[in-house]
């Protein structure tokens, strides 16, 4: 841990400006939490959320535990303020804080306010400060959809003498697949179980079904760049602007993973395009105006693919590793998917088996298969029944969680 704590010394500089710039961008970030200042929280159950998408991805799991113990009392933390916003629609019954930064001594000082007995990290956000503190005030640590990259693996293995005793804290691993489980084990797991994905347990939310974004746009051609990452958008741009040489009025909806992109994104798809405009600026009824929409707007990504009739995953052309095609699946959509999909290894390898997506292995390939589907109706509709059919056979790993956890 002295290495650690050294390295976490030298950060310091970089993290408390990362900690000024939420505060001067976000009205509502309460900076003295992430410094360790917590006001006096009881909860029944605590549950770490990195930020947005581990918040969309605990839904199903805390709606079943809501509904099973109506009278517990949540406690959730978010290291960001955007993950903040989510819970704050997604859980208005919980109480929110910002996790403390990792110094141990911001971290044992929230520990004096918190009366609770069990943590719930979601997916591998493992910080050795907290766990540490976690384990001497006796609460139990479960990590629920664990999942952990075989490139991730290796660089953990480099430094086993810090990792090995940072594995061995959580009480219990509860991994995505067999592959997760073994790479936990090896690198010094007490516990670990097999329960599957929780995210193939979102329900499409109603509201979704109802505004029906899709039905809105008329008969035109829309694809959507979901989750995109920087080196991305200018290949996807180009794509589109070689997709509308042949379908004039095809729509994008460019989706950049991180918000602080979003003003970049827009500059670089006017570079494109003329017909450039931003979600929170033009009302649904008016993007039939535009060549390109960027969605600039946090917890509508599911809006989004259901907006489309194709579907790029993003983070995939580039050595990013690719984001979860679930979502996308359940609403029965043509999936398309780069070479780099080592974050969603298991998930996405299964949903290339069963052909319910597609693999491309640069922007060329992708530009083609992007020409050729537009134009294919009933292909497209086949490999969205098959994603969908996948999506739904995978489900009933929250069903497992709450067993094997036992939320009393």
């Amino acid at each position: 841990m002295w290495l650690y704590r050294v390295l976490l010394f030298l950060l310091t500089p970089v993290i408390l400006l990362k900690v000024r710039k939420f505060k001067k961008n976000y009205e509502h970030y309460r900076a003295k939490e992430a410094l360790g200042f917590w006001p006096v929280v009881e909860a029944d159950l605590w549950v770490h959320c990195a930020s947005v998408g581990e918040v969309l991805a605990v839904r199903p799991l805390v709606t079943q535990w809501r509904a099973k113990y109506p009278s517990k009392r949540l406690l959730i933390t978010t290291m960001t303020p955007t993950g903040a916003e989510q819970v704050q629609k997604a859980f208005p019954f919980a109480e929110h804080r910002y996790l403390p930064m990792d110094w141990r001594c911001s971290v044992k000082k929230a520990f004096k306010n918190l009366v609770c007995k069990r943590l719930v990290i979601v997916e591998t956000e493992l910080w050795p400060n907290l766990l540490q503190q976690a384990k001497r005030h006796g609460l139990r640590i479960d990590v629920v959809n664990a999942r952990l990259s075989d490139r991730s693996f290796q660089r953990y293995q480099k430094f086993s003498i810090v990792s090995r005793p940072l594995f061995a804290l959580p009480d219990c691993f509860l991994a995505h697949a067999q592959a997760d489980g073994s790479r936990f084990e090896a690198l010094g797991a007490k516990k670990v179980l097999v329960t599957g994905s929780i995210k193939f347990d979102l329900n499409v939310p109603p509201e979704v079904l109802q505004a029906n974004w899709r039905g809105q746009l008329g008969s035109r051609f829309v694809w959507v760049g979901g989750s995109t990452h920087q080196g991305e958008d200018d290949m996807l741009l180009r794509i589109h602007k070689s997709l509308q040489q042949k379908y004039p009025d095809a729509l994008l909806i460019l989706v950049p993973r991180h918000p602080e992109r979003f003003d970049a994104v827009q500059q670089l798809a006017s570079q494109h395009f003329e017909r450039v405009t931003l979600r929170t600026q033009t009302p649904l009824d008016q993007w039939a105006n535009f060549d390109v929409v960027i969605g600039d707007s946090m917890g509508e990504l599911i809006h989004y693919y259901q907006a489309s009739d194709l579907v790029f995953v993003g983070g995939s052309l580039i050595k990013r590793g690719g984001h979860n095609p679930i979502e996308p699946a359940l609403l029965g959509k043509a999936i398309l998917v780069g070479p780099y999909t080592f974050n969603f290894l298991d998930i996405t390898d299964q949903l290339l088996q069963v052909n319910g997506a597609i693999r491309c292995q640069d922007e060329a390939q992708l530009g083609k298969v992007v020409i050729d589907l537009a134009g294919q109706a009933s292909q497209r509709f086949r490999l969205g029944q098959t994603a969908m059919r996948f999506a739904e056979k995978n489900q009933g790993a929250v069903t497992r969680v709450l067993s094997e956890m036992d939320f009393r």
